[in-house]
């Protein structure tokens, strides 16, 4: 089973991606947290162990604590320790070109994903999770 680690300061966010997951079956096993900090600090302290560390880390664009770039910034530090690759989906309800630009030059983010976040988007991203390529995405739910 995959897991899952969202950062992210709107608890009505880590609700909605609980039921989501819950409601269509999406064998996921989800951490919630408002803390960057947190993340970072179990990352440095299990890095050996890649059974305890997230597969993913959703990470929205704007924390409370510190932003994204703080966060990849410090992560991209720590990334070459890791027992694992992790693979990073940021996430905001506001498009910037210059942010999608930005997250660009991060290769261990994956994709920018538009919130809300909807079992379509859940699906695109399973989906570009399989590509070989696995290159920058942006994820959106269709209107």
């Amino acid at each position: 089973m995959n897991k899952l680690t969202y950062i992210d300061n709107n608890q009505l966010d880590h609700f909605i991606l609980r039921k989501i997951l819950s409601r269509y079956g999406i064998p996921i096993e989800v951490k919630s947290t408002e803390s960057c900090k947190e993340v970072l600090n179990h990352l440095l302290q299990q890095r050996a162990n890649s059974e305890i560390m997230p597969d993913i880390i959703f990470l929205d664009i704007y924390s409370a604590e510190f932003d994204a770039w703080e966060f990849l910034d410090k992560l991209q530090l720590l990334y070459p320790a890791l027992a694992k690759p992790i693979e990073i989906y940021i996430l905001s309800a506001m498009r910037f070109q210059t942010d999608l630009d930005r997250l660009k030059q991060y290769d261990l983010v994956k994709a920018f994903i538009m919130k809300p976040i909807t079992k379509e988007v859940l699906q695109q991203l399973l989906k570009q999770r399989e590509l070989p390529e696995n290159r920058f995405m942006l994820i959106e739910a269709l209107n």
